[in-house]
């Protein structure tokens, strides 16, 4: 037997039910959505359900939806367990327990894009869409473009996702010309007619090095670190000091110092542009102090 607990409101639809044996359970981002649109009009919880009534396990408690800070996201459940404490644990053997329970057969996994199934940074983008930093490359919001590489733009999200704030802004840069053109015709007009497209930045992709990665990166741990140290600040008129981005040398230094990047690691390349998986599995690695492409041991699931 569960209690009912709360009860969201219309502009965030969620629940909680609180169990016999002290322990809580969190239902988030349920439906606020009338049948096939998307206009925030319904609500997700079983309109009968309010604080104080009970209910019984294999009861229809509401529908999944993207309410909250999920409206950009697919519909999904964020479920979550505290224990008496009210501590949030690992929900994971629960719901296993209770799927042997009702002899139900385990569900197949679902990623949050519809081209990330098998790409090796799945775990680590779905992670991010729980955290409700979603990525999508396009207008259709269900693709990941894991090959294509990343913009600036992209790189900043990650890191203001994890800086609670905008970074500075980032200057990308153009790919290296195709060594297959020959170097006495590289002349602006030439490359147009060569590759197809006027102006030439049409043709070329525009995105961020390792070398500019990691100074995103290094920002991210000193602006962390500056506001810990910094008292809380409450008057409107303050504002936490502006912290510029490290040169790429001194970024390189701080995770090498910090083991983001081990000594047998060659130098961060400055040159090759990187991809949008590329860029999310390193850029987050870096700014959790984790080594994406450990020399010594084997590959280390970001998650």
């Amino acid at each position: 037997m569960k209690v009912v607990q709360e009860v969201g409101t219309e502009e965030c639809c969620w629940m909680s039910l609180r169990h016999n044996d002290g322990w809580q359970s969190y239902y988030v981002h349920l439906n606020n959505d009338t049948h096939g649109s998307d206009d925030g009009m319904g609500f997700g919880v079983r309109p009968d359900l309010e604080e104080g009534v009970e209910v019984t396990a294999g009861e229809v408690v509401g529908w999944v939806g993207d309410s909250g800070n999920a409206e950009e996201t697919i519909d999904h459940l964020h479920f979550e367990l505290r224990n008496r404490a009210g501590i949030a644990v690992d929900a994971g053997p629960s719901v296993r327990a209770a799927q042997q329970i009702a002899d139900t057969p385990a569900p197949e996994t679902t990623w949050p894009y519809a081209d990330d199934d098998g790409i090796e940074g799945e775990w680590l983008a779905a992670t991010l869409v729980s955290q409700g930093l979603f990525l999508p490359c396009d207008e259709t919001m269900i693709m990941f473009c894991p090959g294509k590489v990343a913009s600036p733009e992209f790189a900043g999200e990650i890191a203001a996702h994890f800086a609670a704030h905008a970074p500075p802004p980032i200057e990308g840069r153009y790919q290296s010309v195709p060594t297959s053109l020959n170097p006495t015709l590289l002349r602006p007009r030439t490359l147009e007619l060569a590759l197809g497209c006027d102006p030439i930045g049409e043709c070329l992709d525009y995105g961020l090095p390792e070398t500019s990665l990691a100074r995103l990166a290094a920002w991210v741990h000193i602006e962390t670190m500056v506001s810990d140290l910094l008292p809380d600040i409450s008057g409107p008129d303050d504002e936490l000091p502006s912290i510029n981005l490290p040169s790429a040398a001194d970024a390189e230094t701080r995770l090498r110092a910090e083991g983001a990047i081990e000594a047998c690691n060659p130098p961060l390349d400055a040159n090759r542009l990187l991809t949008r998986q590329e860029t999310m599995i390193r850029l987050v690695s870096w700014i959790r102090g984790l080594n994406p492409e450990p020399c010594s041991e084997g590959p280390q699931r970001i998650r």
